[in-house]
């Protein structure tokens, strides 16, 4: 979004849950009661211009389109609106989230394999051998996510943050 950047900063100030200045703008997390609104706002710095809003047209369009329409009920001092359905993650979804976090920061500080598994499915793990471990759904499912955390070891957090990248089973828009 394009703007004087004063008075719209202002006037979000009061849903405003974390401010990031970039080069590129002002990165905002908006409270609303259905969910946060994540905006940036680039600073024009010519006095009296007029707002404009900057779209992806991707294969995000119609959730992008919805995330504006909430934004700008929220400008006009509206209840937002519902978040939309892309955007909601089941709590299946979530849970895995967590575990590929918790994989991704292990792995980054050099936890092993296997203590990692045991923090997520419980200390019994540390006591199967090698073979039953190997054979066990846990091992699988852990290798599924270890492989999904890879997005999160190699950056792809941030671009899930912006809205760039689909990470694990989840879509953010």
């Amino acid at each position: 979004m394009r703007g004087d950047g004063g008075d719209i900063l202002s006037r979000l100030a009061p849903y405003a849950r974390a401010r990031h200045d970039g080069t590129d703008g002002v990165h905002l997390i908006l409270d609303s009661d259905s969910g946060p609104l994540r905006v940036v706002i680039v600073v024009d710095r010519q006095p009296g211009a007029s707002g404009t809003w900057f779209i992806i047209d991707d294969g995000h369009l119609p959730t992008r389109l919805a995330c504006v329409a909430r934004f700008g009920r929220l400008l006009a001092g509206q209840m937002p609106g519902s978040l939309p359905s892309t955007l909601r993650l089941s709590p299946q979804q979530k849970l895995r989230q967590v575990r590929m976090l918790c994989i991704a920061e292990g792995r980054r500080i050099g936890v092993a394999t296997r203590r990692i598994a045991a923090g997520i499915y419980g200390e019994r793990i540390l006591h199967l051998s090698r073979n039953e471990w190997r054979a066990s759904s846990w091992h699988r499912a852990f290798y599924r996510d270890l492989d999904a955390a890879g997005f999160y070891l190699n950056g792809g957090h941030i671009a899930l943050l912006q809205g760039l990248k689909q990470g694990g089973d989840s879509l953010a828009a």
